[in-house]
This record gives structure tokens, sequence and C-alpha cells, in this order.
């Protein structure tokens, strides 16, 4: 299982150019509205050490890629077509739009900054998270009257039963537990009204999918207004997706040796080489982010997420067949060994007798919690 990022905001902010910057994949790209009809599903990475350098065998990943001793772990990413007032509704094939999210990890936000306006793009972002709000909390109450007496008949405790009404948008227990310990609900499910439905939808975004501002179209405005706008909204995130497409294109076309900032201009006619180096040096402007390093943000930062390797030869690191480090596995910090177990298979959870520290060859119970790039034996009766 990867992480699932979504990308969504108002027709014509620029979601497919930051997606086709994002990806190894290109959606149709315009300069009018839905010029996206349908959502587009496309693959990033984020990147993290990786454990082979320590034992001098290069990994084998089943999923992404290693490259220098750099594990590129993939992200999923979701284009959701323009969002519009209304479309929590059902406008402009709003519900269908809003499926597409239901069960994303994060949800990117993205905007036109290109106005230098802080009224213009705080009203951006108060409509798209209202509608996103609007939806979650119409799913939640749908049929919540037979939902709720039936819950309270068979006697489920209220995590139980949330966590059953939940399960359609990917809101594990832990983060229900954690909602429920720190927002005011009433005890009983029975006496919800409309409004705590919308203040668990609120809850969600808190807690289980995030929503990270991207403030797109920065190369429009200068550093100055770039400046006041993070000071004015210091949760947005600046990018340029139009630059970040041309380095990519640039890339492939072996016209610069890399997408990083600082890349080295090998090729192309003296037009493109100094439109090259102008982004180059956009790239370098004070509070401009990149996305790649964005996406990491969303991942470690916002998710606190962590990557752990389940192996099958603790001394080895290689599972049955002999593949080195071949699994790498995106678990939320503080999980803990059983979790690991459970996530490899539930035949294995449910069987947990220990784990092993592959590098210390320490013996670990049930409860130990994981650290970041941890390579572990999980020994079970199953």
């Amino acid at each position: 299982m990867s992480v699932k990022i979504g990308l969504v905001g108002e027709p014509n902010v620029g979601k497919s150019t930051f997606f086709s910057a994002a990806t190894q994949n290109e959606a149709e790209i315009g300069d009018f509205p839905f010029t996206t009809v349908k959502p587009n599903l496309g693959m990033t990475f984020f990147t993290v050490k990786c454990p082979d350098t320590e034992i001098g065998a290069r990994c084998n990943p089943r999923e992404g890629y290693c490259e220098n001793g750099i594990r590129h772990v993939p992200v999923q990413v979701i284009d959701v077509p323009g969002l519009i007032e209304g479309a929590s509704e059902g406008r402009g094939m709003g519900n269908e739009f809003m499926d597409a999210i239901r069960d994303v990890d994060a949800i990117v936000l993205i905007v036109d900054v290109s106005s230098g306006s802080v009224d213009e793009i705080r009203k951006s972002i108060t409509l798209v998270t209202d509608e996103i709000r609007k939806w979650f909390a119409d799913r939640i109450y749908s049929d919540w009257e037979h939902f709720s007496r039936r819950s309270e008949a068979a006697g489920e405790r209220r995590e139980v039963a949330l966590r059953r009404k939940l399960a359609l948008f990917g809101v594990s227990e832990k983060k229900i537990y954690e909602i429920l310990e720190t927002e005011f609900f009433p005890a009983r499910l029975s006496i919800w009204t409309m409004d705590d439905a919308y203040n668990l939808a609120s809850a969600i975004l808190k807690h289980a999918k995030p929503i990270i501002y991207a403030g797109n179209k920065g190369d429009k405005i200068d550093a100055n207004t770039i400046g006041k706008i993070k000071v004015s909204i210091p949760d947005i995130y600046v990018v340029s997706a139009e630059y970040e497409l041309a380095v990519k294109r640039a890339r492939n076309a072996g016209l610069i040796d890399s997408v990083l900032t600082g890349f080295n201009i090998t090729g192309g006619n003296q037009k493109q080489r100094d439109a090259l180096a102008m982004i180059d040096r956009w790239f370098r402007t004070p509070d401009v982010i990149r996305i790649h390093d964005l996406i990491e943000k969303v991942v470690k930062d916002t998710l606190h997420y962590i990557v752990v390797y389940p192996v099958y030869d603790e001394n080895k690191w290689t599972d049955k067949a002999g593949n080195v480090l071949p699994d790498a596995y995106v678990m939320i910090q503080g999980s803990t060994a059983l979790d690991l177990a459970f996530r490899v298979h539930t035949d294995i959870g449910e069987g947990f007798i220990r784990a092993i520290n592959g590098r210390t060859k320490m013996v670990l119970g049930k409860d130990y919690v994981l650290k970041d790039s941890d390579v572990i034996k999980i020994i079970s009766k199953k």
C-alpha cells in the first residue's frame, strides 16, 4: 500500500500541470476551465536513505527504485477535475470528482496566486475546503438514523460503529480513537445532528486527511509579493508547476543533467538555455518550494510516515527468494511490530510470536515502536 495524495482546486488553477510535473504521467493541459473531465492517476516518489548501503549489497525493490543508496518510495497522486461552488451537491459532476479522493491520505489544495491578492487566495481556499467538508459530512450522515439505531440496538461501542461507518473513507481505527479523544461528540450516536456530522468531517480533514495549500503560478508574481503572501498565509507553499514541467521535459530531452535546483544546462539553443537559466534562478527565490520537496513534506512532516523494511532473513536482509530489502513499507510514526506484522499479512499478525531487529539482532515484542529505516524480521505461528 503506497501513500495516496489527492490534488484538488477550482478550475484553471494549474492542477493538471502540477500533476504532470509531479508524476511520471502527463495529463491533458489547457488554458481553459474543465480541461480535466475525469480524475487522472499517476505515480511519484519520496526519498529515503536505503539501508542497503550498510551491507554492501544492492537492494531489489518490488516497488519504486533505488539509485546511489537513495530509495525512491512510490506515492500515488490523483488529479481531481476542478471543483466549483455546489460540487458537494453534485454540481459540475462534483459527486463523481469528490469520490476520487475519499480514501486519500492527504489533500493538496492548489490555488492560483498569480493575482497576488491574499483575499482572493483565501476565498479560493475557503470555497474548496468547504465543498470537501460538506461532501464528507453528507456521506457520513446519509442513512444515519438507521445506522445509529442499529448500532445502539447491537450494543456497539461508539468507536466500533464509527470505524464501520468511516471504512469507506479509509480512516484507520487509530485515527478514529484520536478524533474521539481530542474532539467533542455526543456519546449516543442516535442524538447526533447534521452539525455533528459536519464537525466529524472537519475532524477527519484535521486528523486523518490533512489539507496542504499549494500556491501555484508563483512565477507570475515578484519575490516581494510571494513574501507578503507567506506572511499572511504562513502554511501555503508557493510553486510553479509550469516551470517544474518545463524542467522535467528539458531533462527528458537531454538539455539539463538533473531536475534538481542547480542543474547544469547541457544542450538546447540560446533561447532555451536562457529560459532554463531563468527558471533555475527562480527556484532559488525565498519562500519558493520545489514540488518534489512539497511531496516529501506532506509524507514526512504532515503525515508523519516512516519507512520500515520487513525481511525473511535478518542477517542477509533478504526475502525467501534472496532478494535484498525488496519491500519498503510506509507506516505512521508510533506503529508497532505487531502493526507491521498485520501489514505484511493478516495471518502473520494473528500468529505473531516475536520480531527481530535486523541491525542489532535483538528480540522485539509486539509493542516495540518502529523507528524510521528499521529492518525487521517477523516470526509467526502462521
